[in-house]
């Protein structure tokens, strides 16, 4: 269930909620959670499977981690906050309240209490906290990111140092400054929206601080969304007798409360678990193997996207933190001198039929030339021997004759 890809994946998560964006083609392959617990498939040697259609995912300033198969309570502390996901293509939960401090950013204008809220999309394919730069329609009474702007007079250098307070289905969740605020690179990490986005991203400041689970046992009825405060005193890709955990790597940027479940509802327990490479406090990558004999390959994990897609091509100036193989080697060795030979046969091969062409068309169009400028044949024209009477008939069937 593996998307090659040579061009970037089909729009999903912020890009699919712009307008214009196309729907993802139908000929996609099964999501990679959906094929590692595909029930038609037996658990064994070569295939390990999970029993449970889930996962966590969780971050630290230097390092992160994916739970397969629900999540490890040891690295929440206290409850996990359940709530539904208004779709089921994204992971989208209900955003009913933002504030900067005690300053509310998003004062909405209706009084009917269903439409008073922004869809806020868990992805951790992106790095900052992306609020909206205008009214949403007038939906809103300001544009919230403007609002903020106005408090900490900078984002460059913010004379409030306040912590965000985002509420999550009625849980609020507070996003506090040493996570928004990036020390490394000396800035801050919100965002204004693009003008057609129709809501918020949570992005890598809040993994940063809270275990974020994603149930799709019941897909396609229901998704559900846990959160749950990590734990202080957890250690990454712990060993746990029912989950494995895959690590990830992170990348630093080019630019840039409890409550309980619903009734009957239990939260899955992981069964693997994945760290994950943290660069810098923005994206995470994942080295996998693809195929037998096994191919290296370096992936981006992206909640905000439903693609499995490996590149089959390398690309030199992505992050090394795995190879990048496919059908025989590096491209910066085997591969690429092999690519080279066969480019450069094509392009002889190429040249050499039109250089062809262009020899036939030249000849001929000296032959013509001269026709025109000899009046008579010699002896070795064809026509030397016909009469005049012949040669007229043939010129009016023909033309003039060379």
């Amino acid at each position: 269930p593996v998307q090659h890809q040579t061009a970037p994946p089909p729009p999903s998560g912020f890009s699919a909620m712009l307008p214009g964006q196309d729907e993802p083609s139908a000929k996609l392959p099964v999501p990679l959670l959906f094929a590692l617990t595909d029930p038609t498939i037996k658990d064994d040697a070569q295939n390990h499977m999970l029993n449970r259609r889930a996962f966590a995912f969780m971050s630290t300033d230097n390092e992160a981690e994916i739970q397969l198969g629900g999540y490890d309570p040891d690295a929440v502390d206290g409850k996990m906050f359940i709530t539904p996901s208004i779709t089921i293509n994204d992971y989208v939960v209900v955003a009913l309240s933002l504030k900067f401090g005690t300053v509310e950013l998003l004062k909405f204008t209706p009084k009917d209490p269903r439409l008073r809220y922004l869809p806020a999309i868990m992805d951790s394919g992106t790095s900052c906290l992306v609020i909206p730069g205008n009214s949403m329609s007038g939906l809103l009474q300001e544009p919230p990111y403007q609002k903020w702007l106005a408090l900490v007079k900078s984002a460059a250098a913010p004379v409030l140092k306040e912590s965000f307070h985002l509420n999550i289905g009625g849980a609020v969740f507070e996003i506090a400054y040493d996570d928004w605020w990036l020390s490394f690179s000396n800035q801050s990490c919100v965002q204004r929206a693009p003008g057609a986005f129709g809501g918020i991203l949570v992005g890598d400041v809040f993994f940063r601080r809270y275990l974020v689970l994603f149930d799709l046992r019941h897909y396609p009825e229901s998704v559900v969304v846990g959160i749950g405060k990590q734990s202080a005193s957890y250690t990454l890709a712990s060993v746990h007798e029912s989950i494995t955990k895959v690590p990830a790597y992170k990348r630093k940027p080019v630019n840039i409360s409890s409550a309980s479940a619903s009734p009957r509802y239990r939260a899955p327990i992981a069964s693997d678990r994945v760290p994950i490479h943290n660069a810098d406090m923005t994206q995470y990558f994942v080295n996998i193997t693809v195929g037998e004999p096994q191919q290296a390959f370096t992936v981006i994990f992206d909640t905000g996207s439903s693609v499995f897609g490996i590149f089959t091509r390398c690309i030199h100036s992505a992050p090394a933190y795995g190879t990048c193989t496919f059908g025989g080697g590096h491209k910066s060795e085997t591969g690429m001198l092999v690519e080279v030979l066969v480019m450069g046969l094509l392009g002889t091969v190429v040249c050499g039929v039109v250089c062809m062409f262009v020899s036939l068309i030249s000849r001929r169009l000296a032959a013509l030339r001269a026709g025109e400028q000899v009046p008579g044949r010699t002896s070795n024209s064809g026509y030397a021997s016909v009469g005049g009477e012949k040669r007229e008939r043939e010129r009016t069937v023909y033309g003039t004759l060379p």
